[in-house]
């Protein structure tokens, strides 16, 4: 019954906004062609890696001061 109730409520609502998206879906759309095209797979991975490893370089600094500074405190 609580189904019932909200598409009561909010039908037209959707029904508006599917109207206005199938007007909108004749519109021409972005050509993003020469975006995409100028990079690569490897390209993207290249970069995810060498921050991952940019990250994963810091973490280790970070573990190997904290160690450093638990051995000199004798901790």
């Amino acid at each position: 019954m609580k189904l019932f109730k909200q598409a009561a409520k909010y039908g037209p609502v959707l029904a508006a906004g599917v109207v206005g998206s199938l007007a909108h879906a004749g519109a021409p759309t972005i050509d993003l062609s020469a975006i995409t095209g100028a990079f690569n797979a490897r390209d993207v991975i290249a970069a995810v890696m060498a921050v991952a490893a940019i990250l994963a370089a810091i973490y280790a600094t970070m573990t190997a001061a904290k160690m450093a500074l638990r051995w000199i405190r004798g901790g």
